[in-house]
């Protein structure tokens, strides 16, 4: 069975080879790497010149195109029975790969969600805890579990309880989902995701259909967050190669997309996650599935707390959509609401008791320190043990002790 990664990329040419290389690493010939690059000027062609793997498959959009579109684009490239997407400053964990192969294998789901690992690039002036990894117990060496995502997260979709949600949610960005389901769920042949930002179009377009789905509290995957991290680029204003700003550009390409979202997302995380699910559901027709607007519309209020030009450009997107839909009691509730706080009392003592029962590493190997040298720490820490405790031979906590004394190898960070 044929397993695809897919990598989209578009100027990070200091970032992509060593995701690419966490890939190459893995120890199996029945997979295809195919890396999707959306035109960029960098450097990145001569990164992808010097691969000679046969399982990379390098392909270019030929022209500037929006992030939805080069997601749709490498998918429609590629052949494998099961799909899995990370980014360009991400990474997969090579040595887990094949326990990740069993399970699909063995349950043949719609799709499996995982715990994702964490890892900031080591750049000067960016970030406080960079370079390392942290182990929890309670993502690590999991069970799977199966579930319906429409069973299990569609009420706390619509009541804007993402925090209820996350990480056990269908994802094709750090998931793996079938073929088959990509095909049946596809709002049209050959568009496989309707909206600006694909994996989040995916989860909800999943939660409002259902679906066969697995999840394993165990990482298979590495999320990198850099400088050139599309949130943080984004957002805090940086360039791109062309010497244009980089949130400026995404919002032009999204505009001249054919499949322009509900509202502007302002270049905000919530904004984002709001016009997702606006536009999901006007696009499936579940008029329904009302989710409950004034908890939305308070939650897209909340964006930037603390920035009053920020906050009177949002306040007039919603207001405008509000009246747009007919919602402005709806908007007008959601003002007179407090703010939700970060995190409830129990989601802070339950981060509290994450953080005892687990530890931290640096991820350098060698004088390096990049997701690649993290993929192969975390290898070493993590072991073989996830495919005895799959099968039964072993329990999660006696994998936990010997991933804890195996850590002890490496320079531990607070």
């Amino acid at each position: 069975m044929k397993i695809s990664i897919i990598i989209p990329t578009r100027e990070r040419a200091d970032y992509l080879p060593f995701a690419i290389r966490t890939a190459l690493e893995i120890d199996d010939d029945d997979i295809e790497i195919v890396v999707c690059d959306n035109f960029s000027q960098d450097h990145t062609g001569e990164v992808l010149s010097e691969i000679t793997d046969p399982r990379v498959r390098c392909i270019n959009t030929g022209a500037r195109i929006s992030m939805r579109e080069n997601f749709n684009h490498a998918l429609m490239a590629s052949t494998g029975a099961y799909v899995l997407f990370f980014g360009d400053d991400d990474g997969i964990v090579p040595g887990q790969f094949r326990y990740l192969r069993h399970l699909l294998e063995r349950h043949r789901p719609d799709g499996m969600s995982w715990a994702r690992a964490t890892y900031g690039w080591p750049v000067g002036g960016y970030g406080k805890k960079t370079g390392g990894l942290r182990f929890y117990r309670h993502s690590t060496f999991g069970g799977c579990i199966q579930y319906d995502p429409k069973e299990r997260n569609l009420g706390a979709l619509r009541r804007c309880e993402l925090s209820a949600i996350a990480p056990v949610t269908p994802n094709v960005y750090h998931g793996c989902v079938s073929r088959g389901f990509l095909e049946r769920l596809a709002p049209a042949p050959g568009v496989f995701f309707d909206s600006a930002i694909p994996d989040v179009n995916f989860e909800y377009r999943t939660t409002l259909t259902g679906g066969a789905f697995l999840h394993a509290d165990h990482p298979f995957t590495i999320s990198g967050h850099s400088p050139v991290s599309t949130g943080g680029a984004h957002h805090g204003g940086r360039t791109d190669a062309e010497g244009g700003n980089a949130g400026r550009a995404f919002t032009a390409e999204n505009k001249a997309d054919p499949l322009e979202d509900a509202f502007d997302h302002a270049l905000t995380i919530p904004l984002a996650f709001f016009a997702t699910l606006e536009t999901v559901i006007a696009r499936m027709g579940h008029t329904a599935c009302r989710p409950d607007l004034a908890r939305w519309y308070r939650y897209g209020l909340s964006a930037e707390p603390g920035n009053p030009e920020a906050t009177a450009r949002i306040d007039a997107i919603l207001h405008k959509y509000a009246e747009q839909t007919g919602t402005t009691e709806e908007f007008a509730a959601a003002k007179l609401m407090p703010p939700k706080p970060k995190r409830s009392a129990r989601e802070r003592i339950m981060r509290l008791r994450n953080q005892i029962h687990s530890f931290r590493v640096l991820a350098a190997k060698d004088g390096e320190n990049t997701i690649l040298t993290a993929a192969q720490v975390c290898d070493g820490i993590l072991g073989d043990e996830f495919g005895a405790v799959i099968d039964g031979q072993m329990t999660r906590g006696a994998a936990w002790s010997a991933a804890r004394h195996r850590s002890k190898a490496y320079h531990r960070q607070l």
